[in-house]
């Protein structure tokens, strides 16, 4: 399962994330490059715990099968809605932004597994292992939404 807690997988993102310029093509969306990696450090914070959020949409995506679908089956949908904390503005210096998401990266992947993590808006209590799976699908998906 690709997940943020494999080294192959990690580093395999921090290299196409390496490659990403402020010119980079947008192929599906409304984000600019720097917001995409505004967005990307946010919800990498979200998963660390250091950037709380508010419970959000139906419950029952908090439970199997649902759960279960959207984090380890179903590819993240174009359009897809997101948390208000997860909107920010575009970020002025791409490059350090992709430094910042780097480190964030970074400390995702190196967070003990199986431990309780922080509680996600729409999934509910995730684990760390849980949040290494569904950070690195998330990061995939915006990285695909730039031609990467």
């Amino acid at each position: 399962m690709k997940t943020l807690h494999d080294p192959v997988e990690r580093t395999a993102i921090l290299d196409r994330l390496a490659t990403l310029t402020p010119e980079s093509p947008r192929q599906w969306g409304t984000m600019t490059v720097g917001a995409m990696v505004g967005h990307l450090c946010a919800a990498a914070e979200m998963a660390l715990g250091d950037l709380p959020t508010r419970p959000k949409g139906p419950r029952a995506f908090q439970h199997f099968p649902l759960k279960h679908l959207v984090l380890y089956v179903l590819p993240f949908p174009k359009g897809a809605p997101t948390a208000r904390e997860l909107v920010v503005p575009a970020s002025g210096d791409v490059e350090a932004g992709v430094q910042r998401l780097r480190d964030l990266v970074e400390r995702i992947g190196t967070t003990p597994l199986d431990v309780p993590g922080p509680s996600h808006p729409l999934f509910g209590p995730l684990s760390t292992r849980e949040w290494g799976r569904l950070a690195r699908k998330h990061m995939d998906h915006h990285l695909r939404q730039f031609g990467l």
